[in-house]
């Protein structure tokens, strides 16, 4: 029985630990995403074309 309740508590320590990292990653992502809209934003204030020809097909990295 004993071990039952060990492996119950081990298992709910490592949900909880998974939980902390998935809310890192989608916070993260959520910053991610706010940079790419606000790098957008500042491109077009710009004046950038992204449908000219050079930029057509082009990753970002």
């Amino acid at each position: 029985m004993e071990n039952g309740q060990m492996l119950r508590s081990r298992s709910q320590d490592l949900d909880r630990e998974l939980a902390g990292v998935l809310l890192k990653i989608s916070d993260t992502a959520e910053r991610a995403a706010r940079n790419l809209i606000m790098l957008r934003m500042k491109r077009n204030g710009k004046g950038v074309n992204f449908n000219e020809r050079g930029n057509v097909g082009q990753s970002i990295r």
